[in-house]
């Protein structure tokens, strides 16, 4: 069963979740949500990529392009950490 969650990534790092634990109290959850057109959505998510904000590659950070339930329109989320200082 824990085969299914195993990144088939090749910088992905297979250790004991005891070893891989790591703190996340200084830093905030900040989720980006972007809603528009396919397309739309698309070109925003290379934008930021290209800004450096979040990886538009093969091994996505974003989630996959969905419909957004009440309009229909496209939706994808990502989610990344901020230190506050």
């Amino acid at each position: 069963m824990t085969e299914d969650f195993q990144s088939d990534r090749p910088d992905s790092t297979h250790l004991p979740p005891s070893e891989f634990q790591f703190s996340r109290s200084d830093r905030e959850p900040i989720r980006l949500m972007l809603v528009g057109s396919r397309a739309g959505v698309i070109a925003m998510i290379h934008t930021l990529h290209l800004k450096a904000v979040a990886k538009a590659d093969e091994w996505s950070e974003w989630s996959n392009l969905q419909p957004e339930p009440m309009t229909g329109k496209w939706m994808s989320i990502v989610t990344k950490y901020i230190r506050l200082e």
